[in-house]
């Protein structure tokens, strides 16, 4: 998803709160890190929500609602994290699952 962004194809959005999620997970990787707070573009919910038993996990469905995003793409889909299939209209797939669907076609074209 990270290329996407890159390449200008889609877009990522996070609050500050999700930056400082990103930073504890990606305290490892500097780099990623400073490129992932390059090409976010920054959104401040104004509604807290409590649907993911994953506490820190609903800070990415505020976030997605805010927007509005059309999908949350992430491999975090275990019991407790984003293991329902939508939140608030917004869709959770994984990367894979996104990548072969057809909502994805029109972004993957794109690169071609």
């Amino acid at each position: 998803m990270v290329e996407l962004v890159l390449q200008g194809v889609a877009e990522m959005w996070a609050s500050p709160a999700m930056l400082e999620e990103y930073a504890d997970v990606l305290a490892d990787e500097p780099e990623f890190l400073a490129e992932i707070s390059r090409q976010v573009r920054l959104v401040y919910p104004l509604t807290v929500l409590e649907v993911i038993r994953h506490e820190p996990d609903n800070r990415f469905v505020e976030c997605a609602v805010a927007v509005p995003a059309d999908f949350i793409i992430t491999v975090n889909t275990a019991r407790g994290h984003f293991d329902r299939k939508a939140y608030d209209g917004v869709r959770v797939m994984s990367p894979g699952v996104w990548v072969n669907s057809a909502e994805a076609k029109p972004f993957i074209n794109r690169l071609r």
